[in-house]
């Protein structure tokens, strides 16, 4: 049996406001582009397309606007599709499963959250699973 894990954590700002779109269920979607500083000082930033759905969509169309600070939980999508040119075209993208504001709109720096309430408490991971300085393997 083969298993895999999908789960990415960026934190960034937003390089324009957020676009809204509506399915035709009513649903409602957000995408907004993430700015994301490299850690090799050099200066290099990534640029990652988010997507989000439902209720986060809503908060993000509320209350988040170009060069606001957050963090976005999600998985790694890559979508795929044919150019009018014939090409098999692809681009990544995270579909976000939650987004946390980390700056007020106002510019003020808010307290980052503990780790605890964003992604949960460790205590329900076996005991059996190795520690962090052992491969899982």
């Amino acid at each position: 049996m083969s298993s895999s894990y999908n789960k990415v954590v960026l934190v960034g700002r937003l390089t324009k406001d957020p676009e809204t779109k509506q399915t035709l269920d009513g649903n409602l979607i957000a995408t907004f582009t993430l700015a994301v500083n490299r850690s090799n000082n050099n200066g290099d930033v990534d640029f990652i397309r988010i997507v989000t759905f439902r209720k986060t969509a809503e908060l993000v169309h509320s209350y988040l606007q170009k060069g606001r600070m957050v963090l976005v939980e999600g998985k790694l999508r890559i979508n795929k599709w044919k150019a009018n040119d014939g090409q098999t075209r692809s681009t990544p993208e995270v579909w976000a499963d939650n987004v946390v504001f980390i700056e007020s709109r106002k510019g003020e720096r808010e307290e980052v959250p503990p780790y605890e309430e964003v992604f949960g408490n460790d205590s329900d991971i076996p005991g059996d699973v190795p520690g962090d300085d052992e491969p899982p393997f």
